[in-house]
């Protein structure tokens, strides 16, 4: 490619960057409220919302990771349940993100639009409601959970909560390092006893 050619194109690439960090800007989704629990154990939505908790796990020496969520009712009872493998995830965080991802794919499916997204990392809640993780290795992820939540879910919130009240969703992603790489498991109500 001669000099003049790779100079276009840096410029067309530049001002294409520029238009579309305005497009991001213009184009920010509103902040969904966190609330912020005391909990000792899960407690259950209200009637017509379904609760997701949703987790990640990491291994940093192998930069390997999983991910678990539980879908409930009001009553308590499991709706959607799933688990599965990341065989290449920067970091925790990543790891956190790729979670509630899957979760909100698998309900859009099911035909689900309204939720409460309970999570145990203060930080991915931030990550998704603000900008101030824009720059980090995830993302991306977390506009795509962003996007997913404006095209797909009619009312939404988010809540953190501590592992104690998110341990069904530990376990799964702790499951989820048994999974084969792409093979996700998904279950369907009625779930198993686990």
């Amino acid at each position: 490619m001669r000099e003049s050619e790779r100079l276009r194109c840096l410029k067309l690439r530049t001002k294409l960057l520029c238009s579309l960090q305005k497009f991001l800007e213009v184009n920010k989704p509103l902040p969904i409220p966190v609330e912020t629990k005391d909990c000792h154990r899960w407690s259950p939505p209200p009637v017509d919302v379904l609760k997701i908790n949703s987790d990640g796990a990491f291994h940093e020496k192998e930069k390997t990771g999983a991910w678990g969520f539980v879908v409930r009712d009001s009553d308590g009872h499991g709706v959607l349940a799933g688990s599965g493998y990341l065989p290449a995830v920067h970091d925790a965080l990543s790891a956190e993100g790729e979670a509630c991802l899957a979760a909100l794919k698998i309900a859009m499916e099911a035909g689900i639009s309204r939720v409460i997204i309970e999570a145990d990392s203060t930080n991915l809640l931030s990550a998704i409601q603000t900008a101030s993780f824009d720059q980090a290795p995830g993302s991306l992820i977390f506009r795509e959970i962003q996007e997913f939540l404006s095209l797909h879910f009619v009312s939404v919130k988010f809540s953190f909560v501590p592992r104690s009240c998110n341990r069904g969703a530990h376990e799964l992603a702790q499951a989820g390092f048994d999974r084969d790489p792409g093979q996700p498991f998904i279950w369907f109500d009625p779930l198993p006893s686990f």
